[in-house]
């Protein structure tokens, strides 16, 4: 572990590399609402294509919230959707 010797106060600090940051360790099956990077990668698709789909009114986000957060069953209500339609295409 390389330290970083900081001038003012003459204690070592970790680079920011090794700090213990929050990671959500929960599999995304079993989240109940998704941010935006979590929703595209649940969808699979791309976060500009999730925002243009929120925007046209085909996934609903939480209101009230500065992020865009999405609930995991709007994602499922989506997908399914999305199959039905395939099918009767078909």
């Amino acid at each position: 572990m390389s330290a970083i010797t900081d001038s003012k106060s003459k204690r070592t600090r970790r680079p920011s590399s090794e700090w213990n940051r929050h990671r959500n360790e929960v599999p995304l099956v079993e989240r109940g609402a998704f941010q935006l990077p979590e929703a595209s990668d649940y969808l699979s698709l791309s976060q500009t294509q999730v925002r243009r789909l929120i925007h046209r009114g085909l996934i609903k986000r939480l209101p009230g919230i500065r992020i865009i957060v999405i609930m995991k069953a709007e994602c499922d209500r989506f997908l399914r959707e999305q199959t039905d339609l395939a099918q009767l295409a078909a």
